[in-house]
Order: C-alpha cells, then sequence, then structure tokens
C-alpha cells in the first residue's frame, strides 16, 4: 500500500465518481432553472431587458435626486443677492442643469422598458448650451442693466441656440 502522498486507483475512482455526480447536479440544476424560465415565459432576452430596465430606473432616479438639488441650489443663489448680475447668471445656469435633470430623470424612469426617445440628447444639448451661455449673458447683461438684463438676454440666447439646433436638425 502507498503512502498518503501516493495517487491511487481507489482514489483516481473516488475523484471521478464526485466529478460525474457534480455534473449530473449541475445538469439538473440547470435543467430546473431552465424549466422554470420556460414556465414563466422569460427569456434570456426578457431577463436582460428586465435588468436593463432596473439600473434605468435606478439612473433615473438618480438624475431627478440630483437635479431638483441643483434646482434648489439655483433658487438659494437667486436669494443670495450679494452681486445680482452675477447671482442671477449663476442661478439660471444651475436651473438649466437642474431642469433637465428632472426633465430627463422623469423620461427614463417612466420609458425605462421601452426605448428611450431621441429628442433626450438634443434636450441635453439645449440644457449644456444654456449653462455655457449663462456666461456671455452675464457680462452683457450686467453693462446694459442689472439681473433683469442678464435673464433677457440669457432668454434671448437659448431660443436663439434651440432655433438653430432646430434648423440644423430638419437639415
Amino acid at each position: 500500500m502507498p503512502g498518503p502522498w501516493g495517487d491511487t486507483a481507489e482514489r483516481r475512482r473516488r475523484r471521478e465518481i464526485r466529478r460525474r455526480r457534480a455534473r449530473v447536479r449541475e445538469a439538473r440544476r440547470s435543467r430546473e432553472h431552465a424549466e422554470r424560465r420556460r414556465a414563466e415565459g422569460l427569456t434570456y432576452q426578457e431577463i436582460r431587458r428586465r435588468r436593463r430596465a432596473g439600473w434605468r430606473r435606478v439612473w433615473g432616479t438618480g438624475a431627478v435626486l440630483v437635479g431638483a438639488f441643483t434646482v434648489l441650489t439655483a433658487h438659494e443663489v437667486w436669494a443670495a443677492r450679494d452681486d445680482p448680475a452675477f447671482d442671477a447668471a449663476l442661478a439660471l445656469a444651475l436651473l438649466a442643469g437642474g431642469l433637465y435633470g428632472v426633465g430627463a430623470g422623469v423620461v427614463v424612469v417612466f420609458r425605462a422598458r421601452r426605448e428611450l426617445p431621441r429628442s433626450l440628447a438634443g434636450w441635453g444639448l439645449v440644457a449644456w448650451f444654456a449653462v455655457i451661455l449663462a456666461i456671455p449673458s452675464y457680462k452683457y447683461g450686467e453693462l446694459i442693466g442689472g439681473p433683469v438684463a442678464v435673464t433677457g438676454v440669457w432668454l434671448a440666447a437659448v431660443v436663439a441656440t434651440i432655433w438653430y439646433l432646430r434648423r440644423e436638425a430638419d437639415d
């Protein structure tokens, strides 16, 4: 009889029996899982679709929360009135980003299981330009009349941006 370090025929036979039993158990488990999925009517595609919808809901809820926080921050900045023209421009930039976050998040949450609208990217571009346009509107609006002028210049620039982007999209 060989020592404890040797590999005997008996050990090899037992190891092979354990491997066969494990394969049989795994095949049985896989078959039961497939039967359960068929009984529930779920395909792999449906499982992936549900998982993707779950993640979209998580990200959409996060976007709504961050957007709402940004809108509330814009309100606080607007109320500060340290430098009225600058506070107005900063509040408008925060408001644009926050409203897009809330709107996009709501759309993603409610349309998580379906295709997302293509217009979401276009409105994201508009929101990005609205944030960037707060800087020149602050500089120009401060020259001509304070926070009301900043808001007017910003609105005019955002409307011009929307008009231009829609015109380019039609081509």
